[in-house]
């Protein structure tokens, strides 16, 4: 009764799937993107129908280009990025470029 979405690739979009999953008619709880919760009513049509949702959202995500592949992308690598980033914009307003070139 329970999914738990496990994204393969490492990403600073993932969250973006919420959106995707509500182009295709599947709105999620505010608790979070990460846990879909069934009721136990459901019929097995009614399973197939919300995977197939699933499944579509995912890739019209990819196929929009949010999950790229970088091979030095990581987890710790994005993290570390975006705290960068934010301290940089934090710090030195109009300073610090998208791309940490640090250039104008």
């Amino acid at each position: 009764t329970i999914w738990t979405v496990c994204y393969t690739r490492p990403s600073r979009y993932n969250w973006m799937l919420q959106y995707y999953l509500r182009a295709e008619g599947l709105a999620l709880g505010w608790v979070g993107t990460g846990r879909l919760i069934f009721s136990l009513n459901y019929t097995d049509d009614d399973f197939s129908a919300v995977a197939e949702r699933f499944v579509a959202a995912a890739r019209a995500m990819e196929r929009d280009g949010w999950w790229w592949t970088d091979e030095r992308a990581s987890n710790r690598a994005i993290r570390k990025r975006i705290a960068r980033e934010i301290l940089s914009s934090a710090l030195l307003p109009g300073w610090a470029q998208p791309d940490g070139s640090g250039r104008r």
